[in-house]
């Protein structure tokens, strides 16, 4: 009898973070045109050493495992199509729509600042706040991973709670009742201009990890070169972060065809978009063809009223720089707006007497 070569894919459980469900889909994708087996293991430390003892060719998981556990003597061979990367509110309404003073449950520092900027009289909470108001603080800590998130449907369907905002792969993870409205990347003009979420960075990757010497080219069907792209970027981009800033900056990075930015442009009457897209090289207004890498990063004070923020879109090939780019101008920024202007005596000719008063910083990120 013939052996067929296979490949065995090492994941875990769900673990909220979308892998294991997208490993799924690709293995049933792509497990037609070779033999493809997915192997279960119960925690990604086990998968890594089972990987490393050479029983297993990959293993699946998130761009926060890689960030987190030991993988040393491991590479990345590629990464699956990036998922949705936004985050969702749980509710029976739209965030415009929720009761005034509605109660919202939200862990993350960005999404509770993105939130207040949207709606300032939104209460919100973390899940221990809830469990406390409720008096259900010593149930809440026996609950593991899997369990926390139906008690917080429950207590939304109690009406405990209004809504809740997590991670659209937590949503996607569970059977929940409640309908999910996303906090999307682009300005609603429809919902009374929705300000749009710039979700944290490096959510929705799902990176395909393997052993050294791994012939990347036996799963090149499955991977995504614009994810890999993005994700290099990204991670990139937060490594240069200093820690404080990490949990409060909104960073997103993709690759899209030209024709998705002019039409976006087109349809908003953006002129400065559609000029940046230009063709420097041609005399006339010529766009030059080939697909653009959109950069997005923000950071907000703690009431929401504030927005530093930054975008760039440049080409593929220069692309770190522009990222490089991109945080040296959001850096400036920031150190802008959250300096004291001090008062001067030199007069500046063009600039109203007021320039050369004292004033208070723009923002403050940490009041």
């Amino acid at each position: 009898m013939e052996k067929s070569e296979y490949l065995v894919i090492l994941t875990t459980p769900s673990r909220n973070d979308g892998v294991r469900l997208q490993i799924e889909r690709a293995v049933g994708t792509h497990g037609k045109h070779r033999d493809l087996r997915l192997k279960q293991l119960p925690h990604i430390e086990t998968a890594i050493q089972t990987l490393r003892d050479g029983i297993g060719d990959i293993v699946a998981m998130s761009a926060f495992d890689w960030a987190n556990h030991d993988v040393d003597g491991l590479t990345i061979a590629g990464l699956l199509p990036r998922k949705e990367p936004t985050w969702v509110l749980v509710a029976d309404d739209k965030p415009e729509y929720l009761k005034q003073g509605a109660l919202v449950m939200c862990e993350h520092e960005l999404l509770r600042r993105q939130t207040r900027r949207m709606r300032p009289d939104i209460v919100l909470e973390t899940i221990d706040e809830v469990a406390d108001r409720i008096g259900a603080g010593a149930l809440v800590k026996e609950l593991d991973d899997e369990d926390i998130w139906p008690w917080i449907e429950e207590q939304r369907l109690q009406g405990h709670l209004d809504g809740f905002i997590v991670p659209r792969a937590i949503h996607a993870g569970h059977r929940m009742k409640g309908r999910r409205h996303t906090l999307g990347l682009q300005r609603d003009q429809t919902e009374n201009n929705r300000e749009r979420f710039v979700p944290p960075p490096l959510h929705g990757f799902t990176l395909l990890v393997s052993r050294k010497g791994f012939p990347k080219a036996s799963i090149k069907e499955m991977l995504d070169p614009s994810a890999e792209l993005a994700y290099r970027l990204e991670r990139a981009l937060v490594e240069s972060l200093e820690p404080s800033l990490r949990p409060i900056v909104g960073a997103y990075i993709e690759q899209r065809k030209i024709s998705t930015f002019l039409k976006k442009a087109s349809k908003d009457g953006d002129e400065a978009l559609l000029t940046s897209l230009l063709d420097p090289n041609k005399k006339r207004g010529v766009f030059k063809s080939g697909p653009r890498v959109e950069m997005l990063i923000e950071t907000l004070n703690s009431s929401g009223t504030v927005t530093a923020a930054c975008e760039r879109i440049v080409q593929p090939e220069n692309s770190h720089l522009g990222m490089v780019n991109l945080l040296k101008e959001f850096m400036e920024l920031l150190s802008v707006m959250t300096t004291d202007h001090e008062g001067t005596k030199r007069n500046i000719r063009g600039m109203p007497r007021s320039f050369m008063d004292p004033s208070p910083r723009l923002m403050d990120l940490d009041d």
